[in-house]
């Protein structure tokens, strides 16, 4: 993913193959199952909990919590408020589980539907909670609508989990410095590595990545977390940029590439969209051959 400059100051794209298009009519499985995940969620044989959909939070949460009580659990206060450098957040109920050592469990309740904004609040929270003194407590998510398999994930204290909420908080590609290194940190601090933006160090970060993804986990790992695309993206971007004869500076990205690209004298990357195919493709689109194919690309034209 990346552009060479032509005589006329414009950039051409290296052609890509076009999304498959959707099925132009629905199947009647697919349309029964989209009027299950539209059902209100019940009590069933697992136990869930029933929410009015869209009802006021407060209300839900004191229904939440008496229905909790009556099935065991200690509940120790609502609107429990948490603390981590990441910053504060709210949960909606802590309680106690089991005999001793009791479980130290959260519970958090959603009654309106959830969007992309609804998400990211959420998985905010959960990073929040496991940068605080509560680190090691059970996460749930309690919801009047069906709870995405994104949220599930979070739910768990899997190495990916959470090396993923570790990126949250640096997540800013208005400043790629800074979420590359957040991303450095990051590596450095949950594989005991010590990188230092060189290229060796690309296929080690693949090779960790690919295998934290692919763990053992009821929910599947959420591949294309926009903080882990940023953080490796901006990480390789700059690799590029500290070992280019060129020198390379950050750019929004405009018609071409994902959020920002780097710009050099004679062509522009794209190391976020890169970092993106990896995560959903894996080797076969490498960040490492990426890299390397573009330092020579710079290192030929500064010759």
């Amino acid at each position: 993913m990346f552009w060479r400059r032509r005589s006329s100051n414009r950039t051409e794209a290296r052609p890509t193959a076009p999304a498959a298009p959707p099925p132009a009519d629905e199947t009647q499985e697919a349309r029964e199952q989209g009027a299950a995940e539209d059902a209100p969620v019940l009590p069933d044989e697992d136990g869930r909990i029933e929410l009015e959909r869209d009802a006021p939070r407060p209300v839900a949460i004191q229904h939440a919590a008496e229905e909790l009580s009556r099935r065991g659990d200690r509940v120790v206060e609502l609107f429990k408020e948490i603390s981590s450098p990441k910053g504060r957040a709210n949960l909606a109920i802590h309680l106690k589980r089991g005999s001793e050592p009791e479980e130290d469990v959260f519970v958090e309740v959603a009654t309106d539907p959830w969007d992309d904004e609804a998400v990211r609040r959420a998985v905010g929270m959960a990073a929040i909670l496991r940068g605080s003194d509560h680190a090691g407590s059970t996460l749930e998510f309690l919801s009047a609508y069906p709870v995405p398999d994104e949220l599930r994930f979070f739910e768990g204290r899997s190495a990916a989990a959470l090396f993923l909420l570790d990126l949250v908080d640096g997540d800013d590609l208005e400043s790629p410095e800074t979420c590359a290194e957040t991303f450095r940190e990051t590596a450095n601090r949950h594989w005991g590595l010590s990188l230092g933006y060189e290229t060796k160090e690309l296929p080690l970060i693949e090779e960790l990545l690919t295998a934290a993804l692919n763990e053992e986990t009821e929910y599947t790992p959420p591949r294309v977390l926009d903080p882990l695309v940023h953080g490796l993206g901006c990480y390789v971007g700059e690799t590029l940029r500290r070992h280019s004869p060129q020198g390379g500076s950050w750019s929004g990205a405009g018609e071409w590439g994902e959020g920002i690209v780097l710009e050099f004298e004679d062509l522009t990357a794209d190391p976020i969209g890169q970092a993106r195919s990896f995560l959903e493709n894996g080797a076969e689109d490498s960040v490492a051959f990426y890299a390397d194919y573009v330092l020579g690309e710079l290192e030929g034209r500064g010759r």
